[in-house]
């Protein structure tokens, strides 16, 4: 007391409240985010992209799949009236099961003839490299139009060059155009002249990045050239094969403008309408509702066999 008297300080300690300064929102939401906006802003654009031209069509496609509506005037609500008649539809099931043939047709054999050119073109004494490079890439900027149009004069049954040709020869000639099993094989012979050879360039850079090394420790070891292929080369072009194969299922569930061009509409018989042009026909009819539905349809089959691909890939190369 005697200390606290004769410098001159109260006795007892009076709090004097002082009221804090409140932050604004902006300042609280800084604090939150880290204390900087700078890496949000960063990131920002591809937020924006997303949902402006992915996530809000998406949603809206769905809103629409559970309407009917013809594009203009207002929507009348059917629930899952549209997916049940797709999957009662008699159509829907035959472009599936077009669709599932033109997968065996293409894939296995586009893989195989790429494979095939592929280990060509990368031994050592190949001569016209370059010009092989051009007819591999030619198919991929030719526009389909075009293509279309020329592979329709080809099967031509009449006037096409190769009924000309097998009719010169005295052989039956191929009805491409009036034949459905021949039809779906002019459309697979279409779709292979197309991938073949962006499948053998893919194909090509992953042999390149194969090391020698390991083709001379398994010779040293008494492998030959086939058991070499089977125990080096395929497991190490797992990954291209996975890649080549989900990329052709995408193709082939999105074709659409060859069989709509090259045998009119889905001809003959409907017998070569595929899932993306049941997809075109709704659209083709405004019937925008049944056609939101069919797309989510063919996204569910492509997500499912694109699983199946992936699951059969890791246990081809685990094994």
């Amino acid at each position: 007391m005697a200390d606290t008297q004769r410098w001159g300080r109260p006795g007892s300690a009076v709090a004097i409240g002082v009221p804090r300064a409140s932050r604004s929102p902006l300042v609280r939401l800084r604090k939150w985010l880290g204390g900087s906006y700078a890496p949000y802003f960063y990131v920002a654009p591809f937020f924006v992209v997303f949902l402006a031209f992915f996530a809000y069509p998406v949603a809206y496609s769905f809103y629409v799949s559970l309407h009917h509506w013809s594009g203009v005037g207002p929507m009348r609500p059917v629930g899952l009236g549209n997916y049940s008649f797709v999957l009662s539809d008699s159509l829907w099931w035959d472009a599936v099961k077009t669709t599932g043939l033109l997968w065996l047709l293409v894939i296995p054999a586009g893989l195989l003839l790429s494979l095939i050119i592929a280990v060509v073109w990368n031994r050592p004494r190949f001569r016209g490299r370059n010009a092989a490079l051009v007819m591999y890439i030619l198919p991929t900027v030719v526009s389909i139009v075009a293509a279309s149009e020329i592979f329709r004069i080809l099967y031509d049954p009449t006037s096409g060059p190769i009924n000309v040709v097998l009719g010169g020869l005295h052989l039956p000639t191929i009805p491409f155009l009036t034949s459905v099993p021949w039809a779906r094989v002019g459309l697979a012979l279409v779709r292979l002249w197309e991938s073949v050879g962006l499948g053998a360039l893919f194909f090509s850079a992953a042999l390149q990045n194969i090391s020698p090394e390991l083709f001379e420790a398994a010779a040293v070891d008494g492998c030959g050239p086939v058991r070499q292929f089977f125990s080096i080369t395929l497991p190490l072009l797992a990954g291209t094969v996975l890649f080549l194969t989900v990329v052709g299922t995408l193709y082939i569930f999105s074709l659409f403008a060859e069989p709509q061009l090259i045998m009119s509409n889905g001809g003959p018989d409907n017998g070569t309408v595929t899932v993306g042009l049941y997809l075109f026909q709704m659209v083709q009819g405004l019937d925008l509702g049944t056609a939101s539905a069919v797309s989510f349809l063919m996204t569910l089959l492509m997500m499912i066999i694109s699983i199946a691909l992936f699951v059969g890939a890791r246990r081809w190369t685990r094994a």
